[in-house]
């Protein structure tokens, strides 16, 4: 596995649990013998490897902690799919620390909340009526020899 730069710097231990959930990690352990864990599964042969990355608290100062080198194991032989699948996660893991995109509930209480239309406020709403009047027409788009959108319509097949 390549982990690109996973070890991190120290950080509290709260956003590292943060970060680790929310990728879908599940934590083990207590104290200071912590780790966290996620199945990768081999859809080929319906396999569960396990990735495991395990935290190194601050014997100082047991509210920070840093990542430890993971681990990948499984019962076979690892593919090289699933070995993929893991640096993928850890690269995304990688990132995510070395952003500090560490508190996802203050991240997603900054974004606008659906509405249940395509157009979250007025604004979009004017901005999209824009971008509808420069798109060419199916007639516009069949004279210049491209491929409309298919017709929309309601027929006796779609009733069936």
């Amino acid at each position: 596995m390549k982990a690109k730069a996973l070890v991190s710097e120290e950080m509290p231990f709260t956003e590292i649990h943060s970060i680790m959930t929310e990728q879908g990690f599940s934590m083990m352990g207590i104290g200071e013998a912590v780790k966290y864990r996620v199945a990768l599964r081999d859809s080929s042969t319906e396999s569960i490897y396990w990735l495991e990355i395990p935290v190194e608290r601050n014997l100082e100062d047991p509210d920070q902690a840093k990542l430890g080198k993971p681990f990948l194991y499984g019962e076979e032989r690892i593919p090289i799919p699933v070995r993929e699948a893991a640096d993928s996660k850890l690269n995304e893991m990688a990132d995510y620390l070395k952003n500090n995109v560490v508190n996802i509930d203050d991240y997603r209480s900054n974004l606008p909340q659906p509405n249940g239309s395509m157009a979250a406020d007025e604004d979009e709403v004017k901005q999209l009526g824009k971008e509808m009047e420069s798109l060419k027409t199916n007639k516009e788009l069949s004279e210049e020899g491209e491929v409309p959108d298919p017709v929309q319509f309601e027929s006796e097949q779609n009733n069936r």
